[in-house]
């Protein structure tokens, strides 16, 4: 019998994934000359809507099957070699060509938004392990910090990236493991319950906090997490309380955004988007790419147009992605069956207890 969903994590997942291709649509207008308004909702965005998806992965993660694991990485070669022949052809106007250093063929280094998926793959097998230590989010947390002090770091599997989203993942985990997020939303069904307006005020004070530092020339870099300290010419001290302060206050905003987002209703629109949310995600970056080729610098020079055009188109992409026609028309690369190359290994049969050995 199929588990039944939860509203209020499809609501915020719909929610999310309108983010992303709201922010990919603004990310390469947004240090126009004028483009201020873009620049301060691209920040806003950047800083919480992946560190959220991922909290809400590790929320949700059981130890994978090895099945599983064998159908994520398909997933992530399938869409590796469609986002190589799409960035090919769209931004460089060139079929591609396959020999030994064609880029669509180095799966070590992930295309623009692929690293995601890797890093679900990699956290959901290195989960386990690290889950036994004794302090694991605190051992993640330390070695994120190590990696983004040290310089020479290879970028393959965009190693930084993953090491420095990974607390996030744990955090989402211990938020489930330790029934944090379900007693805090106990106390945040209604706005007669204190939770929902300490999670309004801590968002208020987020957008203002943000109006700060986009005016004083915050580096949207940080929020990438794939640069080193040296980037942004912070010394070890500076560089490492800075980044235990952006896990902390990040944490504390998704937690907010989530008991702020409805429980028990299905959001009008958002609740479908985050159901099919791996679909918009693996399929809206060629659909950007074709939209930023189009896109008049007429409208991309003014804000309030390019706000505006960015949130319908999003919207559209997002309504478009989830029709029935193409669910079914792309089911086979984002879920393919791998039962064909997976080999059936036999149940194990209960032993009788007259059979057992003891060994004293």
């Amino acid at each position: 019998m199929a588990s039944k969903r939860i509203p209020w994590f499809d609501n915020i997942k719909g929610l999310l994934i309108f983010m992303v291709v709201f922010g990919h649509s603004i990310e390469i207008y947004r240090d126009w000359d004028g483009n201020t308004l873009p620049l301060y909702l691209y920040n806003a965005i950047y800083t919480f809507h992946m560190p959220l998806f991922i909290i809400i992965s590790g929320y949700f993660y059981r130890p994978n099957k090895f099945k599983r694991t064998v159908q994520l990485f398909a997933v992530f070669l399938i869409w590796q070699l469609i986002n190589g022949v799409f960035s090919k052809l769209i931004n460089d106007q060139e079929m591609i060509t396959l020999h030994s250093d064609s880029r669509v063929l180095d799966l070590l280094q992930p295309y623009w938004t692929m690293w995601f998926l890797l890093g679900i793959i990699v956290w959901g097998m290195i989960t386990p392990y690290v889950t036994k230590l004794r302090f694991p989010l605190i051992t993640a947390i330390a070695l994120a910090i190590w990696v983004s002090y040290v310089n020479d770091v290879t970028s393959w599997f965009s190693l930084r990236k993953l090491v420095n989203f990974y607390p996030y993942f744990l955090i989402g985990y211990l938020l489930a493991e330790k029934n944090v997020l379900k007693a805090l939303a106990a106390r945040s069904k209604t706005w007669r319950m204190p939770g929902k307006w300490v999670s309004a005020a801590v968002i208020l004070g987020f957008l203002g906090f943000m109006v700060f530092f986009t005016n004083n020339n915050w580096d949207t870099a940080i929020t990438f997490m794939r640069d080193s300290y040296s980037h942004f010419e912070w010394p070890f001290v500076k560089g490492a309380l800075i980044q235990i302060a952006i896990y902390g206050g990040v944490t504390v905003l998704s937690i907010a955004i989530m008991l702020l987002t409805s429980q028990d209703k299905q959001l009008v629109l958002f609740n479908k988007l985050g159901i099919y949310s791996i679909f918009i995600y693996l399929i809206h970056s060629s659909i950007v790419r074709v939209y930023r080729g189009l896109l008049p610098d007429q409208v991309a020079e003014h804000p309030i147009a390019l706000i505006a055009v960015a949130a319908l188109f999003a919207l559209f992409t997002c309504w478009l992605i989830t029709r029935k026609f193409i669910i079914g028309l792309f089911k086979p690369l984002v879920e393919p069956k791998m039962d064909w190359l997976l080999r059936n290994e036999p149940k194990p049969q209960p032993t009788s207890l007259k059979n057992k050995e003891f060994v004293s």
